[in-house]
């Protein structure tokens, strides 16, 4: 029988996923509504995939059609591709526990990925706000100082 060994997740994985997160976000955030919706619509259908043949067996199947129907959800509701990048994220600490790594020659990558989703969870429950409104806003505080 094959053991399988969790791999290590050190803060560097840690913050190398944050830094991916926010990379994100800030070119996500340069399209114009709705494209940046439509477009993280279909990313996340996509992201349903990309662990089929990731050694969870028919549960790959089943976990990549609920995407597609939180994809489909997402092309009109911000909330659903939050919750897309939530449900991605609990597959992806699966993975990293049980199944294959998303990037086959970085065992932790799993592990970062479920960092980084979660933070764009964050980011389209907040209804996915350009970068450029949160620098408005510290300037007009700044202002009114």
């Amino acid at each position: 029988m094959e053991t399988h060994v969790v791999p290590e997740f050190t803060l560097i994985h840690g913050l190398c996923a944050v830094m991916i997160a926010l990379l994100y976000i800030t070119f996500s955030s340069l399209l114009k509504e709705p494209t940046r919706q439509k477009l993280n619509a279909i990313v996340i259908g996509g992201a349903g995939a990309t662990y089929l043949s990731g050694g969870l067996g028919g549960w790959e199947f089943a976990f990549c059609t609920l995407m597609v129907f939180v994809a489909f959800k997402g092309l009109t509701h911000y909330y659903f591709i939050g919750i897309g990048w939530l449900l991605h994220s609990c597959w992806d600490v699966l993975h990293h526990l049980y199944g294959n790594p998303i990037v086959p020659f970085s065992p932790s990558s799993s592990a970062g990925c479920a960092v980084c989703d979660s933070i764009l969870a964050i980011w389209f429950f907040m209804k996915a706000p350009p970068v450029t409104n949160l620098f408005r806003k510290r300037a007009n505080t700044l202002k009114l100082q």
